[in-house]
């Protein structure tokens, strides 16, 4: 037949996966209020995605430690740390992130995509690593995939809005 397999990783609600040749994408489905952190070393071709469900670990700190992506406190840090013991450095990442919206119509209560956001780039901030681009807020649900051979991030919205929120990465 001479048709390459599609070899996807898909990341769940509160996951985070490293992945390598030969899989060829990481994606993940239905970002609501949770924000999407992906990473793509440039000159290594791997990455990683963490969906991260909630800001902040104290809230259930066996929880983190049982399953830290699902925290943007310990859940970046647990993928940075991953990627570095791969090789990967902070001159070589590529950093975007997606997701974070306001799903609940006039609902300023909890503001938990907000919140998400915040922390996200608090932690990243704190690891030293700067993001690339980013589609964050709104009210449109929204699907990511890394092509783990380009380094480029595809996106669709909720409301079948395609975008590349990254695209291919420089050759070093």
């Amino acid at each position: 037949m001479g048709a390459s397999l599609d070899t996807s990783v898909v990341v769940g609600v509160g996951d985070g996966r490293f992945v390598k040749p030969p899989t060829e994408y990481v994606v993940t489905f239905a970002l609501g209020s949770c924000v999407a952190v992906i990473w793509h070393d440039w000159r290594l071709r791997i990455g990683g995605l963490v969906h991260v469900m909630l800001p902040d670990s104290k809230m259930d700190k066996e929880r983190a430690l049982r399953n830290p992506f699902v925290y943007a406190d310990t859940g970046l840090p647990a993928m940075f740390q991953r990627l570095l013991r791969e090789g990967s450095s902070k001159r070589t990442l590529r950093c975007c992130i997606a997701g974070g919206a306001s799903m609940l119509e006039h609902s300023s209560h909890f503001e938990i995509g907000k919140k998400n956001q915040m922390a996200v780039k608090r932690a990243l901030w704190q690891l030293g690593v700067l993001i690339d681009a980013e589609d964050v807020g709104g009210s449109d649900s929204r699907s990511v995939r890394l092509d783990i051979r380009s380094g480029q991030v595809d996106m669709k919205t909720g409301g079948d809005r395609n975008k590349i929120l990254l695209g291919p990465s420089r050759v070093g």
